[in-house]
């Protein structure tokens, strides 16, 4: 399992912040390559992204469900999707900053950068909401 991080110190409104976060229609304000994330009755999260699969150099589109949990009281998010590569993992506030986590058993090429860019486009798109 190969475990990618990054943080990211907040200001402002830690509540506004993980309401945002935690509303999975979001998810696509500020992860790379998702284009689109709704909220099934089962409490999963169908999700659909543009991601080069086989790393031929072309984007393919996938289709997913994945779980979706926010932790109000933790401030904390996790998911998991199910697939070949057991992902899965969490945001989490602290009072001054944004913990991101993701596992995977896969070795992906520009997670880390997706990760950090992720933290700065919510971070942004708060600050244009202020």
């Amino acid at each position: 399992m190969t475990t990618y991080t990054a943080t990211r110190s907040i200001n402002g409104d830690t509540d506004a912040y993980f309401a945002y976060i935690a509303d999975p229609e979001n998810l696509p304000q500020y992860f790379p390559h998702m284009v689109s994330a709704h909220s099934q009755p089962d409490g999963t999260v169908e999700t659909t992204a543009h991601v080069d699969t086989d790393r031929d150099g072309e984007e393919e589109t996938v289709t997913s469900d994945a779980r979706f949990d926010a932790d109000f009281a933790a401030r904390e998010i996790r998911w998991s999707a199910p697939g070949p590569h057991d992902y899965s993992g969490s945001l989490r506030l602290d009072d001054d900053t944004a913990h991101l986590t993701i596992d995977t058993t896969e070795d992906i090429p520009g997670i880390q950068q997706a990760l950090d860019d992720a933290l700065a486009a919510i971070a942004e798109n708060l600050e244009k909401k202020g």
